[in-house]
């Protein structure tokens, strides 16, 4: 995972430091429907990244997540 999404996950949502491996799950990361919605917003608000709320939860894991933001990022 990149260093922006592990500060935006640990600092930001508060999310367990030690949960946060490319193979977890949003569950087991810790994200409830709140988390999803906020780090929509900070993507938006911080990176630039049009992201949806579904586009997140779509993700079956963090390293998908993370693919996904960096693909958004580059603008493919």
């Amino acid at each position: 995972m990149t260093g922006d999404l592990t500060r935006i996950l640990t600092h930001d949502l508060k999310l367990p430091a030690d949960r946060l491996t490319d193979d977890a799950s949003l569950d087991h990361a810790g994200f409830d429907s709140l988390a999803i919605v906020e780090l929509a917003v900070l993507l938006t608000d911080r990176c630039g990244i049009d992201i949806s709320d579904s586009d997140i939860k779509d993700a079956a894991n963090l390293g998908q997540l993370d693919l996904l933001i960096t693909t958004k990022r580059s603008g493919r």
